[in-house]
């Protein structure tokens, strides 16, 4: 076969491949652009930075509840947050290092950085890497609007998200947005088959500042392991300044020594 030849099946396997992506490249529905706005105005903390202990309460089918505390150091300006696991022992120092599109997990056994991408669960957990940071919802998915619906007792707008970039958490996504403040309550999270995976339930917020706002507990619910689930709670938030050095490999290494 010619090189001519090779390159044009390797291009047409991979347009297959990818076919669902570019499927996706449709206009984006107006009203649900004004949506994702608003609720990445209230999510996104560009004039502060933002520290907080979060604790993540594993639960499995038959096995004892797994714990997990975690520092973060947050600034939404700079697309950075660095994590680092307070508890337990054994994963103590370990933790992750976000400057823009590149995350990296440090492991202090090795003194290594291995690039991870946004499907990256935390800890193992059900609650994936793009949670703790700065929202990009339009840079990567194309969205549409889907009407309104009942959740609990709130009442509801339905943004659906498809991936217009390989590097998502989830390729299809739902979010429900509360009509009395454009905060999110629930987001399902699809496979590419439209498979529901996880769902999050944003259970409580707390003002940082004015008409901003973290997110201080959520329930993911993992629908591909019967009974799974991971309970999230934030506490101790701080917004006084961060100094740079905070976000960068240096300082994970030294946290562990």
């Amino acid at each position: 076969m010619t090189i001519k030849r090779k390159s044009t099946v390797v291009m047409a396997a991979a347009l297959i491949l990818f076919a669902p992506f570019v499927l996706q490249a449709a206009e984006n529905d107006p009203r649900a652009v004004r949506l994702v706005e608003a609720w990445e105005k209230k999510l996104n903390v560009e004039d502060l930075d933002i520290t907080n202990l979060f604790t993540l309460v594993q639960k499995r089918q038959n096995e004892p509840d797994r714990v997990l505390r975690i520092r973060i150091y947050r600034r939404d300006r700079e697309e950075a947050y660095t994590l680092i696991y307070l508890y337990p022992e054994s994963e103590k120092g370990k933790g992750y290092l976000r400057n823009g599109d590149d995350l990296f997990q440090y492991f202090p056994s090795t003194r290594e950085f291995v690039y991870r991408n946004r499907k990256e669960d935390i800890g193992g957990s059900d609650a994936r890497s793009d949670l703790f940071g700065k929202q990009q919802t339009l840079k990567l998915y194309n969205v549409s609007y889907l009407g309104t619906a009942k959740v609990s007792k709130w009442d509801t707008d339905v943004v659906r998200l498809d991936a217009k970039e390989l590097d998502v958490s989830f390729p299809i996504q739902k979010w429900y947005i509360r009509k009395t403040d454009g905060l999110p309550v629930k987001v399902e999270n699809f496979s590419l088959s439209e498979t529901l995976m996880r769902t999050y339930y944003y259970i409580d917020y707390e003002e940082v500042s004015s008409d901003k706002y973290v997110f201080t507990k959520l329930l993911a619910v993992n629908h591909l392991e019967t009974g799974q689930k991971t309970l999230i709670t934030i506490e101790d938030i701080g917004t006084d300044s961060i100094p740079d050095y905070t976000f960068t490999k240096a300082f994970l290494e030294e946290q562990s020594r």
